[in-house]
C-alpha cells in the first residue's frame, strides 16, 4: 500500500489573512496608520501565495514575500524590544506578557501577522521547490516571531517529515496540537487539529509505535468522523502488523 505524507503546507487562507478586521493588539503597540500598513502587507503575502499557486514560485519570493520581509526587518531588526507577530487577540495578549519571563526581562512589542506570514510564504515557496532545508530556515524565523502558531509548527513538522526525521517532526506536531485553539481561525480548529494528529500518527507509524499511532488517528476521527486519511492509515497499520506476524 502506497502512503502519502500526511499533510503538506496548510493553505488555510482564511486563517492566514483574517482582515477585514485588524488584529487586536495591546494598547500602544501600533498606531492606526501602522495597522493599516499591516493589513496591506497581509494582502501582499496572500498575493504571493496566489502567485505560487499559478506557478510563479520564484517571482513570489523575489516580489511580495521579500518586499514584506525587508520592510519589517528594516523597521524592527535593530529593535531592543522582543518583537512578536500575532494573528489576533488571544496570541497577542500571550506574547505581550512573555518579555517578563526572559532573563533579564525585556520590553515586548506585538505586531500583526504580516511579518511572520511573509517568512511562512517564503517557506511555502521553497517547499514547492522541494528545498526543505531552506523552508525550515524560514519557518524558524516565523516561529521566532510567533512561537505558538499552530500552522507554522505543523508546516515545520512536515518539512522534517520530508527529511525522515520522525522524532523531531513528532514533537512539532504535538506542539501544534497544543496551540490550535490559540491561533487557528474558529472554522479551522477541527481541521488543523486533525492535521496535527495525523502528522503524529504518521511519524509514530514510521517509528513502529503502532498503538500510539492508532490513538492519534482515532483522536482525529473524533474531530472529523470518517476522515479518509486517518481511516486509510489505520488500515495500513493493520497490514504492517499482519506482515510482521506472518514473518515472525
Amino acid at each position: 500500500m502506497q502512503r502519502l505524507v500526511t499533510c503538506g503546507f496548510v493553505m488555510l487562507l482564511a486563517a492566514c489573512a483574517p482582515a477585514p478586521t485588524k488584529p487586536a493588539l495591546p494598547a500602544g503597540a501600533a498606531s492606526t496608520a501602522a495597522a493599516d500598513t499591516g493589513d496591506a502587507d497581509v494582502q501582499r503575502v496572500v498575493d504571493g501565495v496566489h502567485m505560487i499557486q499559478s506557478g510563479q514560485i520564484q517571482a513570489a519570493i523575489d516580489g511580495p514575500f521579500n518586499e514584506v520581509v525587508h520592510r519589517y526587518e528594516a523597521a524592527y531588526g535593530a529593535s531592543t524590544k522582543k518583537i512578536f507577530s500575532a494573528r489576533g487577540t488571544a496570541d497577542a495578549l500571550v506574547y505581550s506578557t512573555m518579555g517578563a519571563s526572559i532573563k533579564p526581562p525585556v520590553a515586548t512589542e506585538v505586531l500583526g501577522p504580516a511579518w511572520a506570514m511573509a517568512y511562512w510564504g517564503r517557506a511555502y515557496a521553497y517547499n514547492e521547490m522541494a528545498r526543505y532545508d531552506d523552508a525550515i530556515v524560514e519557518l524558524n524565523k516565523a516561529l521566532a516571531l510567533a512561537p505558538y502558531d499552530a500552522q507554522y509548527n505543523i508546516e515545520l513538522a512536515f518539512d522534517y517529515q520530508q527529511k525522515r526525521q520522525w522524532a523531531t517532526s513528532l514533537e512539532l506536531y504535538k506542539t501544534a496540537a497544543a496551540f490550535v485553539d490559540l491561533t487557528a481561525a474558529p472554522g479551522a480548529v477541527a481541521n488543523m487539529t486533525c492535521k496535527a494528529l495525523r502528522g503524529q500518527g504518521y511519524n509514530l507509524t514510521e517509528l513502529h509505535r503502532y498503538d500510539e499511532a492508532r490513538a492519534a488517528y482515532r483522536a482525529c476521527l473524533e474531530k472529523i468522523p470518517d476522515e479518509p486519511k486517518s481511516l486509510g492509515e489505520l488500515k495500513y497499520i493493520d497490514q504492517m502488523e499482519a506482515k510482521g506476524r506472518a514473518g515472525a
